[in-house]
């Protein structure tokens, strides 16, 4: 064989041989391309919707706090007003003439100032004050 032959032989093999299987290796860098981009354009997507998700998160978390710190005031509030309620129901039992009344009749009797307590509503520094003046002696 010829050294043209042999250089005849070796194109035809590699037309024959070596375009196929350059064509094969070009077909799946081509498809690994395409796949490639597919998985980028689906990372972006995924991407986006977490910063959607992220933001919304943010706001919601924004909008609770506002929320408990506006439940936190009116709870506040309304623990002033019962307070204020309720010294003001103090200071009507204590200036109530009844149940001083009844307390002073109770302290002659020689009652001890829990059951005074008890009975009358009236603190019990008031009760002490009033068995010290009117108990009996």
């Amino acid at each position: 064989m010829s050294v043209a032959d042999f250089f005849i032989v070796c194109g035809i093999s590699l037309v024959f041989a070596g375009l196929p299987a350059a064509g094969a290796v070009y077909y799946v860098y081509r498809k690994n391309a395409l796949e490639h981009a597919k998985t980028l354009s689906k990372l972006g997507d995924l991407s986006d919707r977490l910063s959607m998700i992220d933001s919304s998160v943010v706001r919601s978390s924004i909008a609770l706090e506002g929320s408990f710190t506006e439940t936190i005031r009116k709870v506040q509030a309304e623990i002033k007003s019962l307070e204020i309620v309720f010294r003001g129901a103090g200071q009507t039992t204590r200036e109530n003439p009844e149940s001083v009344d009844a307390a002073i009749r109770l302290a002659r009797e020689g009652v001890s100032s829990d059951l005074i307590v008890a009975k009358t509503g009236l603190p019990v520094h008031a009760v002490e004050s009033i068995i010290s003046l009117h108990g009996r002696r």
